[in-house]
């Protein structure tokens, strides 16, 4: 029997061998023979082979690596929730799981940039936000998110304009909104400073700054339709009222109301080459100053000014930059000048009265003895 057993096995290895002679020269090579790579190709690989847990079941593949360039015809899902006959349309590549990332994992060494990102879709713990960000790994930073938001949220065009809520941004940042577009200028007490927060924004009724930290007071508004140059500040730092060109540290173009007092800086220490003043001689100038009544060209007969002009109150004073302007501080000058200089002729007078009453006493009083 077990002589019988060893002859059929001696056939059965016969027939084997006989095979593989025959696989052999089917093609002139010998089995197991792997082809050569084409020029240019990379070496085959392997196929991946069923690894096992340590129980020595459950098999799970091994990762699998390309040596080479991958072109895939076709869509790609990657996610554990990618399924069989998956329904692409036109997504080209789609990440389908529960959360899903992509990082940027940079292993670049020395004084070569190596900061590793992250596109982050979502937030992953229950009741996190709706949220597209771009993360920084190396700092634990999220510099950029996006939520759900409306259509042209942020737009920019290919002039490198930046559009918020427009998609045809007309200027380099253009904010287009139902009711008052606005900014924000929101300064925390982190560094120490106190907190304080402006709004600049814009409507209807008005562009305005706004105090939000003060109550939301405007302490600056300007209102639709001021013409140009309403305020206009110049290169030198005067303002004009008015005016694009301003003469002076405050130019007005116009008349002026003022609910006060208007104070001029009138102090000894602000004031030099103080010289006399002869009195009489201004009152004899302001004697001869031509005053006429007048008005502004263009104000109409109904604003009417009573007064000398700036040239003649210049030729007969010399006083000021400029014959074209007349100073209310000379004007009271010449006035308080002329004012004393009547005043000292009204004590002379009143001298010479005062001796002449003397003279008519004593004639008065020689008259009623020599008419005893």
């Amino acid at each position: 029997m077990h002589r019988t057993l060893s002859i059929a096995a001696l056939a059965a290895s016969a027939f084997v061998s006989t095979l593989a002679v025959a696989a052999d020269t089917t093609d002139g090579r010998p089995a197991g023979h792997q082809p050569q790579p084409a020029a240019g190709s990379a070496p085959a690989v392997p196929a991946p082979q069923a690894a096992r847990n340590d129980s020595g079941t459950s098999p799970q593949p091994n990762d699998q690596v390309i040596p080479d360039d991958l072109i895939v015809q076709g869509s790609q899902c990657l996610g554990i929730d990618c399924v069989n006959n998956e329904a692409f349309g036109v997504d080209t590549l789609r990440l389908k799981e529960n959360n899903t990332r992509i990082v940027f994992y940079d292993t670049s060494t020395g004084t070569f940039p190596n900061h590793k990102w992250q596109l982050t879709a979502n937030d992953s713990a229950s009741g996190g936000l709706n949220r597209f960000s771009i993360e920084d790994l190396t700092t634990a930073t999220i510099p950029f998110t996006v939520l759900p938001a409306p259509n042209d949220s942020l737009y920019i065009s290919n002039s490198g304009r930046i559009g918020l809520r427009t998609n045809a941004p007309v200027l380099d940042v253009h904010m287009l909104t139902t009711n008052t577009p606005g900014i924000r200028l929101d300064q925390s007490n982190g560094d120490g400073f106190a907190a304080q927060t402006w709004d600049v924004a814009a409507n209807e009724a008005n562009f305005f700054v706004r105090d939000v930290t003060g109550g939301s007071r405007l302490p600056f508004r300007i209102r639709p339709g001021a013409p140009t140059s309403s305020i206009d500040i110049a290169a030198s730092g005067n303002v004009g009222i008015g005016t694009a060109s301003p003469a002076a540290k405050l130019d007005v173009a116009g008349d002026m109301l003022v609910h006060g007092t208007i104070a001029q800086l009138s102090s000894r220490s602000a004031k030099e080459h103080f010289e006399p003043v002869d009195g009489a001689g201004v009152l004899a100038r302001l004697a001869a100053l031509p005053i006429s009544t007048w008005n502004y060209i263009g104000a109409g007969d109904g604003d009417r000014h009573l007064g000398p002009v700036a040239e003649d109150f210049h030729a007969a004073f010399g006083l000021g930059a400029s014959d074209h302007f007349v100073a209310p501080t000379d004007v009271a000058g010449v006035a308080l000048a002329s004012v004393k200089a009547l005043q000292e002729e009204v004590r002379e007078r009143d001298e010479r009265i005062d001796q002449l009453e003397a003279r008519l006493r004593e004639l008065e009083d020689l008259v009623r003895r020599g008419a005893r």
